[in-house]
């Protein structure tokens, strides 16, 4: 039998110089059952055993605790505003704003990533939003609306009869692959933290959410963004 392989000392085996391999990373990760490579280094250091460092990738871990296939990015770019406008809607909040909404309705831009948000009381006034936002975009900027992406919730389906007599295209995601509404939906994530943030260092109370989240749309637009080259929504708009 040949001795323990967790060493660095050459042993002498049948009169023949034997100096043991390291095992590496990898093979005590596939012992102790695919754990998380962190806590194989910890026992590794705590028990002494030395070990062959590696790059710390498991195609069994991708294989066997992935939740679902990767989703592959689009590959389609805009190079006008208003060319495609992705839409969504957020809450409703547990807390009622102080002007007494529970909603906000994101338009965010897909070429400049410049975003308007409109408070609503009730998801049936995203429609009368909707031609807010579409009459003030098109005035501000000179460029007239192509097409919009919602989800399939029924408070988008009523938009039909209205995107037909504009002329208005309506790409609606497929079925239950929220991925697909991926850029909206990050960015009402991004509104909703700084807005709390902001709630929280100002100390108030959390009713006044709809000022807070407004304001943090207004610094989102006007804050360089990588993904733009440093420039900001605001510089690409306008």
């Amino acid at each position: 039998m040949f001795p323990p392989s967790h060493g660095t000392h050459t042993y002498i085996v049948n009169h023949v110089a034997y100096k043991p391999t390291l095992p590496t990373l990898q093979l005590w990760h596939n012992r102790l059952g695919h754990c998380n490579f962190d806590v194989v280094k910890h026992i590794l250091r705590t028990c002494n055993v030395a070990y062959k460092p590696q790059t710390q990738f498991c195609n069994a871990c991708m294989c066997g605790k992935a939740h679902q296939l990767p989703f592959s990015k689009s590959t389609t770019h805009y190079n006008v505003p208003l060319a495609l406008v992705y839409i969504d809607i957020w809450g409703p909040s547990p807390v009622c704003a102080s002007n007494g909404t529970r909603y906000y309705i994101s338009f965010m831009d897909a070429y400049t990533k410049y975003t308007w948000l409109f408070l609503l009381h009730h998801k049936s006034q995203a429609l009368t939003a909707f031609t807010r936002f579409k009459n003030f975009a098109e005035t501000q900027t000179g460029h007239t609306l192509k097409a919009i992406q919602t989800d399939n919730a029924k408070e988008f389906l009523c938009f039909k009869n209205i995107t037909h007599t504009l002329g208005i295209h309506h790409r609606l995601i497929c079925p239950h692959t929220h991925e697909q509404n991926g850029t909206i939906e990050r960015k009402n994530r991004h509104i909703t933290e700084m807005g709390l943030t902001l709630l929280a260092a100002a100390t108030l109370p959390i009713k006044f959410w709809g000022e807070a989240f407004t304001s943090a749309m207004h610094i989102i637009n006007a804050l360089p963004s990588s993904v733009l080259s440093n420039k900001s929504p605001y510089e690409m708009l306008f």
